[in-house]
């Protein structure tokens, strides 16, 4: 993906912030687990760095494809962009995954469950608890 001088809109700044307090949240709480469970060591926390950060990345080149794909001319120019995008971040998920999997520095559970964490926050989001008054 070659990032040209592109400025990145409010929203995308903002739901990447939500999406990355959300995962490093999360996170937190997945470390607390493995140490409460007595399998915590440092593949533990690289894993956690590689899979929550991964899963941040990810979200914000999806959100920057999305962007860019609003400002295409025809709806076939702006879906081939998304394609495009998925199939790239696609492959860096399954480079990631078998690295995690692959490489004994990693935890290959810790790398694993916080690419799920995105989805999660996605949907805490949406519960009537977050929504603020006005919005639906």
């Amino acid at each position: 993906m070659v990032v040209r001088n592109i400025k990145i809109e409010p929203a995308v700044k903002l739901e990447t912030k939500h999406i990355a307090i959300g995962v490093v949240s999360m996170s937190v709480i997945m470390e607390i687990v493995f140490l409460v469970i007595g399998k915590f060591d440092y593949t533990v926390l690289l894993g956690n760095l590689l899979g929550g950060g991964f899963a941040i990345l990810n979200f914000f080149l999806m959100a920057l494809a999305v962007q860019r794909s609003v400002h295409r001319e025809t709806p076939e120019e702006a879906k081939l962009v998304i394609q495009n995008s998925y199939t790239k971040r696609l492959l860096l998920l399954a480079a990631v995954v078998i690295a995690g999997i692959k490489l004994p520095y990693f935890h290959w559970v810790a790398v694993i469950i916080p690419l799920l964490f995105p989805r999660i926050v996605i949907f805490v989001k949406t519960l009537p608890i977050f929504q603020r008054k006005g919005e639906e």
